[in-house]
């Protein structure tokens, strides 16, 4: 187990007919760092876009009531008055206000206000902030995101890609496939390994996700109360440890062979 996690090199031999009727390995090397991420900003651009679209028409019929806070293009800037009775509070001594414009070709598709506190502690600093959506006038308002379902499509879109097919439109437009080790004559993955396979390649941030949804529902979402100092010393942690799994991760990809998601997965992504 330990000499298959730590080879250098694997390769998936398939059996290919010569003229004289004999079995050979055709060996499919594997794909690269750079192939894999254009394939990842092509597909994100496919699911992102339509949505942006959307999220511009949605923010002008409803005065900004449904919006999204991601996008491709924002603009921030300072604002000069923290406003009263903001829901949920801001931090204690607030020192700035941050106002951000999230836009699609000059058509507003999110709008949004973060409230904090920045302190320094000689070389270290801190920043603790509370967030919020605006309408289009620029009040603050509990508005709906629809962040959360353009992450959702983004998946669903990538397993179910690999599942059928074994490739994603960026895949296919960068001459790469997704294929099951055990089986790499089927034209798709199990959607087990395929869902597997995501599951494990965002191993590196489970701590941190999981203590950031700890404390937004031990503390309600209250700023003040989630980024304590011993929230900093514990994230500090998880944070380092999702350093270090992008770097294997990114280290093995550029060394073309298999990062572990997909050793874990038991799935391989070649050069077609």
């Amino acid at each position: 187990m330990i000499a298959y996690l730590t080879s250098n090199y694997l390769k998936v031999s398939l059996m290919n007919v010569d003229a004289a009727g004999v079995e050979t390995p055709v060996e499919l090397p594997r794909a690269g760092f750079w192939r894999r991420w254009l394939a990842t900003i092509i597909d994100g651009l496919i699911v992102v876009v339509p949505f942006q679209m959307l999220a511009a028409v949605l923010f002008a019929m409803t005065a900004g009531m449904i919006q999204m806070e991601s996008g491709l293009f924002s603009t921030c800037e300072a604002g000069k008055t923290i406003p009263q009775t903001l829901d949920p509070p801001p931090p204690h001594d607030s020192n700035f206000v941050r106002v951000c414009r999230v836009s699609f070709f000059g058509a507003t598709t999110g709008a949004t206000m973060a409230v904090g506190r920045f302190t320094r502690e000689g070389n270290a600093t801190r920043t603790v902030s509370q967030g919020y959506l605006l309408d289009k006038d620029g009040t603050p308002i509990h508005g709906v995101s629809i962040d959360w379902i353009v992450q959702l499509a983004f998946v669903i879109y990538l397993i179910a890609t690999i599942w059928k097919t074994g490739r994603t439109v960026g895949a296919r437009v960068v001459g790469v496939r997704v294929i099951d080790t055990a089986n790499s004559d089927a034209p798709g993955v199990p959607l087990l390994k395929a869902i597997g396979r995501y599951l494990a390649m965002i191993i590196g941030a489970v701590p941190a996700f999981a203590l950031l949804i700890f404390q937004l529902v031990t503390q309600h979402g209250i700023a003040d109360a989630m980024f304590t100092g011993e929230f900093f010393r514990w994230f500090t942690y998880a944070g380092l440890f999702g350093c270090i799994w992008t770097i294997v991760l990114i280290a093995q990809i550029a060394r073309k062979t298999d990062p572990i998601y997909d050793r874990l997965a038991g799935t391989a992504v070649v050069k077609v």
